[in-house]
């Protein structure tokens, strides 16, 4: 009896010992949901990523990990670790790739070691610091999640197509009224307010109510409560009208407060698009790791340029950029001398594509322009290369453009070494750049700012009066860049503006022809 005593005690002790190990386990080996915050932040950075539509396995691991049918400690993990592995990808891109977002064939790959330190982190319930390590450096980051949050509450919402005829000011029309609702959807608009013996315009767009009244759009300069107003539903009246010059300014289009095809194709982008080119857009702007303190930034869709010095912008300028058929490519070089007074040597793609066509119509074009026939260093006659031309012998020659007031390169041009085709410079056709869609070069980068900045680049080597010597006189002069310029072309065609609104622009290239819906499995 007592020898049965002693097992019985002995199996207690073993049961109470093997029960406070597993409690320890347990407590060691933490969920996902023991970190709420961090959960939170783990997904958020999941469907940052997936409306980027950067990787489709990561896509596939944030549904998964955000569906409740399917979430999970190892769904959770399985993300984390694959955010892990791709922003070691990311690091490794180059700085045309990064622009491109080739990223979609990464393979995420994952090591033992990032198991047993997530496990580790699990255990000390510190998840949240190692999401932070992984959160990108994006500018005004509060603020972005802040407006994807604001987009994606309208996902669901019908956004059917308002494209009917072009609207004008004072104009009555029924297409007005959806017209109004989506500007104020689109923080556009402060919210109207309509005489009590109409109907409310709020319950007619029935759950978008609540999105209309929420913080986020109140707090925006253009939805606050102290600004409401009375409407007729099917006028085109001034504060409309404020709303569309807002909405026009914003994406890039002309601000004249007319809503035609290219306002009206703004307005039917849905809210999960916008996210989405919000979103891509931002993952391109991820080259901080490659920039010196001074700089020279193009943003081809933006058809603008800045200049930062010591990380201070001093001077900005509008462009023009290449056509669709040829592209400015995004490049990472550096402008390493100004050229007074170029001449022009026509690239043969633009001599067999524009010029000789000229030609059978128009003999006088070369000389009205200013262009040297040229074979090697030899001047050709015209009469040479006419009767060439007209007997069918095509045109072999070169052709150079003469320093003057119609040379196309205008009176300055900034040189790269990395692509002798491709380079900034000035322009006589000055009009261009009053335009709103400035794709209109072979792919050079027009800058309407030239001047500034030579002057800006030489500032050190060339006196005010030596700098206008050289551009007075008619001859060419290379004067070297010391240290050479850091220059990036970029491809951002969203951003947030001062207002905290997402700025857009045309997809001039077609980066985003076809993008996945991260919401559907």
């Amino acid at each position: 009896m007592v020898a049965f005593k002693l097992i019985n005690i002995a199996r207690l002790t073993v049961a109470l010992c093997l029960l406070g190990y597993l409690s320890i386990q347990t407590a060691l080996a933490s969920s996902w949901r023991d970190e709420p915050d961090a959960r939170a932040q783990l997904h958020q950075l999941g469907l940052e990523l997936a409306l980027a539509d950067v990787h489709p396995k990561l896509t596939q691991w944030w549904q998964q990990a955000a569906t409740p049918s399917t979430a999970s400690d190892a769904a959770d993990d399985r993300l984390l670790l694959g955010i892990q592995s791709f922003w070691r990808y990311w690091q490794q891109l180059s700085f045309e790739d990064r622009q491109h977002l080739k990223t979609t064939s990464a393979e995420l790959s994952v090591s033992e070691a990032d198991r047993e330190y997530l496990r580790l982190v699990g255990e000390q319930q510190a998840r949240g610091e190692l999401l932070a390590s992984l959160a990108p450096s994006y500018a005004n980051y509060p603020e972005l999640r802040q407006q994807l949050a604001r987009l994606l509450k309208l996902r669901d919402l019908p956004w059917p197509a308002l494209r009917t005829t072009t609207v004008r000011p004072g104009e009555r029309l029924p297409v007005i009224e959806s017209i109004r609702e989506r500007l104020v959807l689109l923080g556009d608009l402060p919210k109207p307010q309509q005489p009590s013996d109409q109907n409310n315009l709020l319950d007619r767009i029935g759950s978008s109510k609540e999105f209309i009244e929420s913080e986020q759009v109140q707090q925006s300069s253009f939805a606050s409560s102290e600004n409401t107003y009375l409407l007729e539903p099917e006028l085109y009246d001034h504060a409309l009208e404020a709303g569309v010059r807002q909405f026009q300014k914003r994406h890039g289009l002309t601000v004249d407060g007319v809503i035609g095809p290219q306002t009206y194709a703004w307005l039917d982008i849905s809210p999960l698009r916008r996210s989405q080119l919000l979103m891509r857009s931002q993952m391109r702007t991820l080259i901080s790791d490659t920039l010196p303190e001074s700089y020279l930034l193009v943003n081809i869709p933006e058809y603008y340029m800045r200049l930062y010095q010591d990380d201070v912008m001093v001077l900005e300028s509008n462009v023009i950029v290449g056509r669709d058929q040829r592209k400015t490519p995004v490049m990472a070089s550096e402008i390493t001398h100004v050229v007074f007074n170029p001449p022009w040597n026509v690239p043969r793609s633009i001599i067999n594509r524009d010029i000789v066509p000229k030609l059978y119509r128009d003999p006088g074009y070369i000389e009205r322009m200013g262009f040297e026939v040229l074979d090697g260093e030899r001047v050709v006659p015209s009469y040479e290369w006419l009767t060439r031309l007209e007997e069918g012998g095509g045109f072999p020659y070169r052709l150079r453009q003469r320093p003057g007031r119609s040379n196309s390169l205008g009176a300055f041009k900034f040189h790269l070494p990395v692509n002798n085709a491709i380079y900034l410079h000035d322009t006589p056709a000055r009009s261009l750049f009053t335009r709103d869609s400035r794709a209109f070069s072979s792919g050079c980068v027009r800058v309407e700012g030239a001047e500034q900045l030579a002057q800006w680049l030489l500032q050190d080597q060339l006196s005010s009066a030596r700098f206008n010597a050289f551009k007075n006189n008619p001859k060419t002069r290379w004067v070297k860049v010391v240290p050479p310029l850091p220059l990036r072309m970029v491809y951002w065609a969203s951003w947030l503006g001062e207002n905290g609104l997402p700025q857009y622009r045309n997809d001039i290239y077609d980066f985003e022809q076809r993008l996945n819906d991260p919401f559907l499995g």
